[in-house]
Formats: structure tokens, sequence, C-alpha cells
């Protein structure tokens, strides 16, 4: 196994640290970026991040995204599509020790417990902004129990995987997207080979073995939305992330500089991205991650809580009103791709359905996507009733700007404009908020006391926890408690 003081980690950890005079430091730049590719910027970055190095305000940050991210898995668990994904695994019979929350009965490989358990954190939709966590979470968990690592091994592959997938997202830009790619599944392969590669303690050399056979393997396309493929898009990343660290660990080879030549990562994406900022700068502190207050698509978060404050603040009845209509930026809503429903996950991207749901239950939480709701005749009628609107913004950033919701009745017009969703890092959830968040989610996953409060107590301070499997076998031992009941 490489030493960890070989040549990548050394000139990662020269460009992190160095404090070049004003004079001399452009020269020196350019020339460590001559010696330097980004393939190994990225692998020297996730052999060698470390929490002691890293700023003070990243760890709160990174507990409260850790947090949020387990409990929407918890919840997920129990959706139908999770159920499939774990049932299809037990069919696999592949051995291993690591647990599947879809059904805890059982243990398996590490990649099968990412690909079921990140099938589960995100078939509601209900995770952060972007969805890295969905993919990493599972995969560094799954990870984390095959090799028995700590919570702070732990949370540094999961900033690792993180931050890398985050940088790969931005560089892919628009452009990509707008051909149906879709940035979390495509992205979160690459992530998870880092973030896997750091927990089986790859050098800096294998990790980009392991980016090489990643990025081969990613996948997802924004057709799928709506469906029970989008949350498999994450889960398969992450598998994708494990199999890579293991096949480079066990001398698989790969293109080691898959991002920096022609037919690599970028170059097949039409795209590009530095990772001169790896860390230095956080995607957990600038911007920030931005949590949802609802479990629905983040571009419609806004929407969503404009048409529920004009709903409870002015008494709406469905009966009186005669049109809704929604104003954004252009593009705001083009993952919205399902404008008359007929499914509880159709119903989710669908910004008409959402803005019916709103005005009509003055909420929205996982009950508004029920069969009946869907289906019911008034809601059906709202439904009709709403149409978008460009506004012409002199910007478009993803998850803020102006969203104004106008809701015209016999009598009058009711309007809001919100410009930051309840979760976005400049109208953030307090950890109170969260850990209610985490509660709820844990109950819908069937997580009863003392294993929620328990859990809620490891996660609050996962850095501490000596061996993850401590985490992950409460669960299970809850589940084994109620067959004895039984």
């Amino acid at each position: 196994m490489p030493s960890p003081t070989n040549s990548s980690i050394t000139r990662w950890s020269m460009r992190s640290c160095a404090k070049a005079s004003s004079s001399n430091s452009s020269t020196e730049r350019k020339e460590r970026r001559r010696l330097m590719t980004m393939t190994q910027d990225v692998a020297g970055f996730a052999a060698a991040f470390s929490l002691r190095t890293a700023p003070a305000e990243l760890l709160p940050r990174v507990r409260e995204a850790f947090l949020d991210s387990f409990g929407v898995m918890l919840a997920g668990s129990r959706e139908e599509s999770a159920r499939i994904a774990a049932r299809w695994i037990r069919i696999e019979r592949a051995e291993g020790s690591c647990a599947v929350i879809a059904q805890r009965d059982f243990r398996t490989s590490p990649a099968n417990a990412a690909l079921a358990n990140g099938v589960a954190a995100h078939t509601l939709d209900y995770d952060h902004f972007g969805h890295q966590s969905a993919v990493m979470v599972p995969c560094v968990l799954a990870a984390g129990e095959a090799k028995g690592c700590s919570g702070r091994e732990l949370i540094e592959a999961y900033i690792v995987g993180v931050e890398v997938s985050a940088l790969l997202a931005k560089g892919m830009g628009k452009e990509a997207q707008g051909i149906g790619l879709h940035p979390a599944g495509v992205c979160g392969s690459l992530g998870a080979a880092a973030a896997a590669g750091k927990i089986f303690h790859l050098g800096p050399e294998q990790i980009q073995i392991g980016l090489g056979i990643a990025a081969s393997l990613t996948a997802g396309l924004s057709q799928n939305f709506g469906t029970m493929v989008k949350p498999l898009h994450l889960g398969n990343a992450a598998r994708n992330g494990i199999m890579a660290a293991q096949l480079a660990a066990a001398g698989f080879t790969a293109n080691p500089q898959i991002f920096d030549q022609a037919g690599g990562f970028f170059g097949a994406l039409s795209a590009e991205e530095t990772s001169e900022k790896l860390g230095k700068h956080f995607r957990f502190l600038q911007p920030g991650i931005a949590f949802k207050a609802y479990p629905c698509p983040y571009s419609s978060q806004r929407a969503v809580d404009a048409i529920i404050k004009i709903a409870e603040r002015h008494n709406m009845i469905p009966d009186d009103v005669t049109e809704i209509t929604c104003a954004a930026a252009p593009k705001t809503f083009r993952v919205l791709i399902h404008h008359r429903p007929t499914t509880s996950l159709e119903a989710k991207f669908s910004l008409e359905y959402l803005l019916a749901a709103g005005l009509k239950l003055r909420t929205i939480d996982e009950e508004c996507f029920s069969p009946e709701h869907v289906n019911d005749p008034e809601m059906r009628g709202l439904v009709e009733k709403v149409r978008s609107i460009d506004a012409h913004l002199e910007r478009e950033i993803p998850g803020e700007g102006d969203v104004t919701v106008q809701v015209r009745t016999r009598a009058a017009v009711f309007e809001e404009t919100v410009t930051y969703a309840p979760g976005h890092p400049k109208n953030p959830l307090t950890w109170e908020r969260l850990a209610e968040k985490y509660r709820a989610c844990a109950r819908q996953g069937e997580i009863q006391e003392p294993t929620l409060s328990r859990s809620l107590e490891m996660l609050s301070r996962i850095e501490d926890i000596d061996d993850v499997r401590d985490l992950m076998r409460i669960f299970a031992t809850q589940d084994l408690a109620r067959e004895q009941v039984r």
C-alpha cells in the first residue's frame, strides 16, 4: 500500500500550505499547475485531507448535513423503490457485513449496501440541494462498516466526497444538464470513488485509478425524473464509488488522468473546472448547504413556500380560485417535467401539482403525494388553473432569486414573493429544526424509542464515534427486539 508521504500528497500539501511572497507567488503557482494535473489534485486532496487542518467552522455544518441526509435515508427506506432495491440485493446474496436500512435483518457487501441505501436516501427527494450527501452518506457508511472506521474517518471521507462531487458538478455547467444529464448521478460516482478510496486508505495514485474507473460508470438522465430511476441514479453512484475504489485497490487499471485528456470526463462533457480551491474553500461553508423544508425538488421550494403563505394568510378556498401564476427566472422549473401528474412520483416533479396541493392542503409533506390526493377531482381542477411565466431577471442562480406566486380569486388578487427558501444558507434552518426533521423522518422510517433518541445523540457527535458499526447496529437491534416481542 503506498505510503501517505508519497509525491502526490506532498504536491497537494505544498499547494495548500505554501505562503509565497507577492513578488514570486504568481510564477510559483503557474509552475505548480504545470507539474500537476487536475486528477492528481483531486486524488492528493482526497488522500491528504484531515479535519485537523480544516477550518473550525466546518465541522458544525458537516454534522448538520450528515444528520439531515441520514434522517431522509431512514424515511425513504420504507418507500416502495427502496424496498424493491433491497429485495433485489437480497436475491443477489452477496455476502458482507454492511447494513441495508430498508431490510435491517440481513447484511450484504459494501457496494450493494451503498446501492440500496442510496436509493432510500433520495427516493423522497427530501435531501439537500445538489444531492451530494444522498450519495456520500450511503457510500461512506457502507465502506466504513466494512472497514470498521471511526466517526472521524467517516466524516473526513464524507467531506472529500461532497467537495469533489460538487466541484465536478460545477464544471459540468448548465450545458450538460441541458442535454439531459443528471449531475448527482454523473458526478456522484467520482465523488464516491474519492470518498471510498480515503476510507480504504488508498494512496493518491490508486485514487487516481479509482477516479478513472468511476468516470466510465457514471450515468443519469433527467427524463427519468418522476420515476424510481431518479433515486437509483444516486444509489448507483454510491455503489460505483465503492466498486471503483475496491477494483483500484486490487490492481485494476484505468486512465490515471481522466480529468485532463481529450475524451476524458471534462472533454466528453465539453466542460471545465479548476481544482485549485480544493481544501481551501469548502462547499459546506461557501455557498453553504441548502436544506429542504419540503419533500420535493429544490427548484420548487420557493414557490411552495409562497403558496403556503398565501393559503394560510388569506384562508384560501379552492372553489374561489380562478388562476394561479408563478413567475421565476427562465428554466427555474426545468426539472419539473410532469404537468398533469397521475402518480405520486410524477406529482413531486409537477409545479402545477405542488402549487395546487400547497393551496388546498396548506402544507407539502409526504402525505400530500398519496394517490388519494393526486387523483382528487378538486386537486385536479386546481392543477388546471396553474401556469408558469418567465420573469426576466438580471441573474439566474440555482435556488435563489425572486419567485412570485399570485392567486387570483373572484374577489381579489393575492401575491407572495420568496427570494430564499427555508433552508437556504441565507434563510437557514436551525439545528433544532433539523433535529425535528430528523425525528419526523426517523418515525416515518419506523424507528422507535429509545433507538430514535440514541441515534440522534450519536449523529450529533458523529466525529466521536469509535466504530461506525456501533451506529448501524442499533437499528438492527431495534428490529430484532421488535421480532422477539411478536
